[in-house]
């Protein structure tokens, strides 16, 4: 499985928020800025940025209400780590990658 693209998620985090999460699901409003992000990287708001984590098992993307939801496994995923990738610190963000690239 490729590496995760931290540097990507680490630009991504200002503009992602967590609209609504249930256990194995998580569903994120990303802003404009994350699409000019994106480009900039040269990926699209979906599987590609996603589909290195592991646990990671479906990608849907809706561009009309910008929203992004991920379905994933809570057995290798912790549901916390999504609040602590998007809303904790920098260095708590990096250790969750860590932790989804050990995964």
């Amino acid at each position: 499985m490729p590496a995760i693209d931290t540097d990507l998620v680490m630009k991504l985090r200002p503009h992602l928020r967590i609209s609504r999460h249930k256990q194995g699901r998580v569903r994120l409003r990303y802003k404009m800025a994350a699409i000019s992000v994106l480009r900039q990287a040269q990926k699209a708001p979906d599987n590609q940025v996603f589909d290195t984590i592991a646990g990671v098992k479906k990608v849907e993307v809706s561009p009309l209400t910008f929203t992004l939801t991920v379905h994933y496994d809570p057995a290798v995923i912790r549901p916390e780590w999504w609040e602590t990738l998007l809303a904790g610190s920098d260095s708590d963000a990096r250790a969750v990658l860590e932790r989804f690239q050990a995964a």
